[in-house]
């Protein structure tokens, strides 16, 4: 069973898409170039790709968001 998932992709967060077909998982990027292939079953890589981020290539949102804990100051995220 072939299935295709439109996801944000764990390199860049554009558009990725991720296919699993039977207990292979394939998650591709055209954006960067970003690949995994591994195997649903032990959770083993087989096959991966994940070039460093091109300077021209402008993030949508942060990949990250820091949020200030609220025992934590505000001063102490500076």
């Amino acid at each position: 069973m072939t299935t295709l998932q439109t996801i944000h992709c764990p390199n860049c967060g554009s558009y990725a898409e991720r296919h699993q077909i039977n207990d292979i998982s394939r998650t591709q990027c055209p954006r960067c170039d970003y690949l995994m292939v591994m195997c649903n079953r032990t959770g083993r890589v087989i096959e991966a790709h994940a070039p460093g981020l091109d300077s021209s290539i402008r993030l949508t949102e942060p990949v990250t968001r820091h949020r200030r804990s609220p025992l934590q100051p505000a001063s102490a995220l500076a």
